[in-house]
């Protein structure tokens, strides 16, 4: 009880806070609806960006790589510059001999020439096709055999460039990695059963330094590369077991699309793989996705500040003008409030304004005006409005009057056996007493009655020159439609079309249903009409209704017709006129089906 009495006796809340709330909606709504539209595209865009600042640099890393190794792998070829070099290769001479040693030495010589030129090159070695290996200084021979037997020999045999896993040599003292490139010499005259080889060892941590250029511009960037499922370089090292379990991430997601991934520490991770096609190595670039957060909420921030700001600024605003708009509301509700009271002595409020409060008091000032006049006035209107009631009432009796003489005319030709008298005083009656009855609508059965009535009259006028054919669907009868749609159409046969022919003539009304329309048809066989008549016909019923239009002498029962169809059914209905191809004309209005029980 004591919350529903709370709730009783809080007053209603004010326009002015109505209006300052509506103010502040209208701000915020679209604010926050901004700030959550542009949070979410914001977090795609950072999520984009650094989605393509990883594939670029995949595309950049995979360019160094390749043109790093190009460049030296061009170097196998150094013995074609000199034909001394491509003459020692071929030879088959004993390892004792004099020759062998001088030959070494030279080989030696143009070997060591190009590791000084290039400082990436460890040591370079080559395989004659007699099977003697030949090396620069710091070349190992052991190592040759192992490292060609690792290699895929078909590709080796197609002419390419093969690149090895990264290894440490046998050598004693040797602690650097390597890294080998071997081609097999196809450019030699070799025989089915001899191979050569070129094999040039590289310093890994020449290619480190090319793989870890991104982490010295970017802190937070990390490098992982991959051969055969392993890694064998990483630039921010990890643990043994968060290396297993980047392997067997990697392992299984070759192909499903997803760019992230989560270790068991918590962090995650986005990336973006590529394998290059020289060494066959997968090159995983990837950034913590913390990154995406913070720049995400930075912004966010940013954005949430500059819109308290203006928020700030829009309720200032909004509380100046709605005291503004609201003060001289205030005033005038109070002064209406006593008007409402019966005082309209009221002091119009004076406000010296423009804009549209000043003409809403302007306006009220002047319906106080019109209101004290009207209500001087009003007492007058309702001594009239009696007295017309009376007039009204007074008028009643002369249909009554005029009813009941025409029944008497009917009496008396009965009396005196005149039939024809008879029969038009009685349908004359009936008419009349249909005409004064209230009501608009009425059922077909009770219009047609009224039809038939008229027809009566009609064919005593004519001498029974015509005849009359009903082709009505009975279901209909009970339908409601407008009084007197009929009769003007009727009338119409008979005055422009029966009756300038002369002669006999044939009147047909058909009612019928149409699907959910209400089809009245009356035709005619007598003169018809013109063409430029039936163009102005049908320019009156395709012409929108105008009240006007009912002033126009011309035609006046079609367009009574039309105007209350139009007026009562809606345009959607119409009524139209055509010419027979037996003669004639034909009148036909479509209108809705209304279904009624009654009959009166």
């Amino acid at each position: 009880m004591k919350a529903s009495f709370i709730g009783k006796t809080r007053g209603p809340v004010s326009f002015q806070t109505k209006l300052l709330l509506s103010y502040i909606m209208i701000i915020i709504v679209p604010v926050l609806s901004a700030l959550l539209i542009y949070g979410v595209n914001l977090y795609n865009q950072t999520k984009s960006y650094y989605e393509d600042f990883l594939h670029q640099l995949n595309n950049r890393t995979n360019v160094n790589v390749n043109d790093f190794i190009s460049n030296i792998a061009r170097n196998s070829f150094f013995y074609l510059t000199d034909p001394k070099l491509s003459v020692i290769i071929t030879k088959n001479v004993q390892l004792e001999s004099k020759e062998y040693v001088e030959d070494s030495i030279y080989m030696q010589r143009a070997m060591d020439q190009l590791v000084v030129m290039n400082g990436n090159i460890a040591a370079i070695s080559m395989m004659a096709p007699n099977r003697r290996i030949y090396g620069s200084v710091a070349a190992f021979e052991p190592d040759m055999e192992p490292i060609i037997q690792s290699l895929n020999k078909q590709a080796l045999q197609q002419g390419k460039f093969v690149i090895s896993a990264p290894y440490i040599s046998e050598r004693r003292f040797n602690t650097d990695k390597l890294l080998s490139i071997v081609r097999y010499l196809k450019d030699i005259n070799l025989t089915s059963d001899k191979e050569s080889y070129t094999k040039i060892d590289i310093k890994f941590k020449s290619l480190e330094n090319i793989l870890g250029s991104s982490e010295s511009t970017y802190n937070e960037v990390g490098t992982i590369v991959l051969l055969d499922g392993s890694i064998i370089y990483q630039s921010q090292p990890l643990d043994e077991s968060e290396n297993k379990q980047i392997e067997a991430i990697f392992a299984s997601r070759l192909d499903d699309g997803r760019n992230t991934f989560k270790l068991n520490n918590g962090d995650t991770y986005l990336f973006s793989s590529t394998i290059n096609d020289w060494t066959g190595w997968q090159v995983i670039h990837y950034v913590p996705t913390r990154l995406i957060d913070q720049t995400f909420i930075v912004n966010t921030r940013n954005y949430m500040l500059l819109s308290l700001f203006a928020l700030i600024a829009a309720g200032v605003l909004a509380l100046f003008f709605s005291r503004r708009f609201i003060k001289p509301i205030h005033k005038l509700n109070k002064a209406m409030k006593l008007v409402d009271s019966g005082n309209y002595d009221v002091v119009a409020i004076h406000e010296n304004r423009t804009d549209e409060i000043g003409r809403l008091v302007g306006s009220y000032n002047d319906m106080i005006h019109r209101l004290k006049e009207s209500r001087e006035t009003e007492i007058i209107s309702s001594q009239l409005q009696k007295r017309a009631e009376m007039n009204m009432l007074q008028a009643q009796i002369n249909p009554h009057f005029l009813y009941n003489t025409l029944n008497a005319i009917h009496s008396i030709a009965e009396l005196h056996r005149v039939g024809d008298i008879s029969t038009m005083a009685k349908s004359l009656s009936s008419m009349y007493r249909y005409n004064i009855k209230t009501g608009d609508e009425s059922s077909i059965e009770r219009e047609l009655e009224q039809i038939k009535h008229y027809i009566h009259i009609q064919q005593i006028r004519f001498l029974g020159k015509f005849q009359v054919e009903y082709r009505v669907d009975e279901e209909l009868l009970p339908c409601r439609i407008l009084k007197f749609l009929l009769q003007p159409l009727v009338e119409n046969a008979f005055y422009h079309g029966l009756e300038p022919k002369g002669g006999k003539g044939k009147l047909a009304i058909i009612i019928e249903k149409r699907g959910q329309l209400l089809f009245i048809r009356v035709e005619d066989d007598g003169l018809g009409m013109s063409v430029q008549k039936l163009a102005e016909l049908k320019a009156i019923f395709e012409k929108p209704f105008q009240a006007g239009s009912l002033d126009a002498r011309d035609n006046f029962g079609l367009r009574n017709v039309n105007a209350r169809i139009k007026h009562f059914y809606g345009e959607n209905y119409w009524i139209a006129a055509s010419l027979r191809e037996q003669g004639g004309t034909a009148v036909e209005l479509a209108i809705p089906i209304v279904k009624g029980s009654e009959t009166a």
